[in-house]
Formats: structure tokens, C-alpha cells, sequence
């Protein structure tokens, strides 16, 4: 059995306090400084940690504004392209117009002096033909510049009766 000795247990709690005490003196200050140093470096990373997402936030509201101000200057640009695009096409339609108006006057003044022309040929043709027609009544010639003078006041009443 199990024999309590008093000078056995005194020696034990002895030798357990020096122990103690040498641990204490020579392991615990080292393992607590060593503690101690790994609890600065884990603080040290968190808070490096720590100021890099902070960081990280601001980049990530810098970068949101500066997209936000990209979509608003593309979308001026677009409008800005999108009224310059309009300002042309009108420009382009007014030039449009007013060519067709030039070759509407041009072809209406070509049609006028083609009639003219017509009229003046057609007019000299009518007259060539009545002193022909009158010659062969009268027969004779009728040649001369009094002839034609009659035959041109004749067809310049017959115009001005249309």
C-alpha cells in the first residue's frame, strides 16, 4: 500500500517550488518575451492589415467616381457627336435643297429660252411659209424688206390676240 512519509512530501514541494522557480527564472521570461514578440507581429500585420483594406475602400471609391465621371463624359460625347451628326445631316439636307432649287431654275430657264427659241423658229417658219403661200397667190416674189415687214406686224397681231 501506499505509505505517506512527511519528509518525503516536504522534499517533493521543495524540489517542485525550486523547480518553479527555475522555470519561472530561466523558461517563462523567455517563452513570455517570445509571446510577447509574436503578439507585437500578429498586432503589427493586422494592423498593416487593416490600413491596406482601408486603403483598398478608398481605391475602390476613387475608381466608382472616376467611372461614374467616364459614363458622363461618354455620354456627352455622344450627345455632343449626336448634335454635330444632326448639325451635318441639316446642313447636308438645306445644301440638298437649295442645289434642287438651282437646277429647278436652271432647267425652268433652259425650258423658257428652248421655247423662246421654239417660238422665234416656229414664228420665222410661219412667216417663210405665208410669202411662200402669198407668192405662189400673188405670183410673184415678194422678197423684199416691205414684204417682210407686213408679214411681221401680220404675225405679231395674230400673237397678241392668243
Amino acid at each position: 500500500m501506499l505509505e505517506f512519509n512527511p519528509f518525503t512530501i516536504v522534499i517533493t514541494i521543495v524540489n517542485l517550488l525550486i523547480l518553479y522557480a527555475f522555470f519561472r527564472k530561466f523558461l517563462f521570461g523567455r517563452i513570455n518575451a517570445v509571446m510577447e514578440e509574436r503578439k507585437a507581429i500578429i498586432q503589427k500585420d493586422l494592423d498593416e492589415a487593416e490600413a491596406e483594406n482601408s486603403r483598398a475602400r478608398q481605391l475602390q471609391s476613387e475608381y466608382e467616381e472616376k467611372l461614374s465621371s467616364v459614363d458622363q463624359t461618354a455620354a456627352q460625347i455622344l450627345a455632343d457627336a449626336k448634335e454635330r451628326a444632326d448639325r451635318a445631316y441639316e446642313g447636308r439636307i438645306a445644301q440638298a435643297e437649295q442645289d434642287a432649287d438651282m437646277l429647278t431654275a436652271e432647267a425652268r430657264a433652259k425650258i423658257r429660252s428652248e421655247r423662246e427659241a421654239m417660238l422665234r423658229s416656229a414664228k420665222q417658219e410661219v412667216a417663210a411659209l405665208a410669202l411662200l403661200a402669198a407668192s405662189k397667190v400673188a405670183q410673184r416674189s415678194m422678197d423684199d424688206d416691205d414684204d417682210r415687214a407686213l408679214v411681221d406686224s401680220f404675225l405679231a397681231e395674230v400673237g397678241e390676240m392668243k
